[in-house]
C-alpha cells in the first residue's frame, strides 16, 4: 500500500519524495522534531502500521494553486491507494482539491481522507460529506498522542493515523493508545455517511486505537440469531471453507467488469501500444485489485504488463496478465449469549 501526503515539508524538495522508510523520509524532508511538521507525523504512522511506501509533496496547504499543482505531480508519479492533506480544513480549499483528483480518476482508483475543524459539530460533518465525491471521505476524531521520537503529545488531525486502518494495513494503530471515547451515537451517525471513524478498543487490557465498523443485521435476520455484515458475505468461524462459486465467480466478475472498462478507456487515451501504455495499464490494475484486498475479497494477487504480455495480445490493445488469489470464507458468525 501507498500513501500520498501533501503538507509543508521543511527541506522543501522540489520533487516528489518517494520513500520506503521513515528514515529516508526524515533524511530527505526534514526531522521530525520540528514544530506543526504533520507530513511528518502521517509518515510515521504509516510506515509504522504497515504501509509499504510514502509519496510527500511540499505545499502551502493554504494555497489552492499549491495543492493542486501538489496533486497534478503525485497523480504524475502515481499510483497510490491514498492521499492525505493533513491539517487542511478550510471547506472550499477542500472541494478545490476533489474537482482536481476528478481530473484523474481515469489514471487509477484512489481514497482521498480529509479533516472536519476539530470544534466541528458532527451534523456539519455529515453535511459536507454528503457533497464529497465517492472517492473522498473524511475522518474524525483530532487525536491527542506522543508520537514515536516527540517528547511531548501533540494534537493530530485525524488523516495522519486514519489511513492503515482504513486500507486494512492494520486493524488497530501501534504507537497511539489513548484518546477521547467519542459518542456512539455519534460514531454510528458519521459512520453511516461513509465518515472514516477511529475508536478506543481493549484488546488483552491494552487500550488501542482500531476503525470504528458498527454491527449491522441482515435485512431478513433469523430468530434468536445475530449477525456480522461482512460486504456480500457471511462467515461462520466453525466452518473453514471455501466460498460457493456463486460468490467467488460474482467477486471474479466484479473484478473483471472493473479492469475491462478502466483499462479499455486507458488504451483509448495513449497514442502508440508501447511502454508507457504498459506501465499505464498495470498500475491501473494494481489500483482497482488493491482496493478488493483492502476490503478481505481477494487474498492475493500479482499483475503484469510488459513487452512479452504485449505480444500475446494485438498491435493496438496489450494483454494485462492478472493472478489473483482468493481467500477462504465462512458462512455465517453466531453469538450465543449465555
Amino acid at each position: 500500500m501507498i500513501l500520498a501526503i501533501i503538507q509543508t515539508l521543511p527541506n522543501h524538495p522540489r520533487h516528489v519524495v518517494r520513500t520506503d522508510s521513515f528514515a529516508k523520509f526524515q533524511n530527505i524532508c526534514g526531522m521530525l522534531e520540528q514544530t506543526n511538521y504533520l507530513a511528518a507525523h502521517a509518515a510515521c504512522h504509516a510506515t509504522m502500521n504497515g504501509i509499504s511506501r510514502t509519496l510527500a509533496k511540499d505545499a502551502d496547504i493554504s494555497d489552492k494553486a499549491s495543492i493542486e499543482q501538489s496533486i497534478d505531480a503525485l497523480f504524475d508519479v502515481g499510483p497510490f491507494n491514498a492521499l492525505v492533506l493533513p491539517g487542511l480544513t478550510d471547506f472550499e480549499i477542500q472541494k478545490a482539491a476533489c474537482e482536481c483528483c476528478q481530473n484523474h480518476m481515469s489514471d487509477f482508483e484512489f481514497r482521498l481522507f480529509l479533516d472536519p475543524p476539530k470544534s466541528c459539530a458532527v451534523a456539519d460533518i455529515i453535511a459536507h460529506q454528503k457533497v464529497l465525491p465517492r472517492f473522498a471521505s473524511y475522518c474524525w476524531p483530532w487525536i491527542s498522542t506522543i508520537t514515536p521520537g516527540r517528547r511531548s503529545a501533540d494534537v493530530l488531525p485525524p488523516s495522519c493515523l486514519v489511513a492503515p486502518l482504513a486500507l486494512g494495513t492494520a486493524t488497530w494503530l501501534k504507537g497511539v493508545h489513548d484518546m477521547e471515547q467519542i459518542a456512539g451515537d455519534d460514531a454510528c451517525e458519521l459512520s453511516e455517511c461513509d465518515v472514516e471513524i477511529m475508536t478506543i478498543k481493549t484488546i488483552n487490557r491494552r487500550p488501542v486505537i482500531g476503525r470504528f465498523a458498527p454491527l449491522k443485521p441482515v435485512s431478513q435476520p433469523r430468530p434468536m440469531q445475530a449477525f456480522v455484515d461482512v460486504p456480500g458475505i457471511f462467515a461462520d468461524p466453525q466452518d473453514d471453507t471455501e466460498p460457493d462459486e456463486g460468490d467467488k465467480s460474482s467477486i471474479e466478475s466484479a473484478i473483471q467488469e472493473e479492469l475491462h472498462d478502466k483499462c479499455n478507456a486507458l488504451i483509448k487515451q495513449y497514442p502508440q501500444n508501447d511502454a508507457s501504455l504498459w506501465g499505464a495499464l498495470q498500475r491501473t490494475a494494481i489500483s482497482i485489485l488493491s482496493g478488493y484486498q483492502s476490503r478481505g475479497l481477494i487474498k492475493a494477487y500479482h499483475v503484469r504488463c510488459d513487452a512479452e504480455t504485449a505480444s500475446w495480445g494485438t498491435a493496438e490493445a496489450p494483454v494485462v496478465e492478472v493472478l489473483i488469489e482468493y481467500p477462504k470464507r465462512v458462512r455465517e458468525i453466531r453469538f450465543v449469549v449465555k
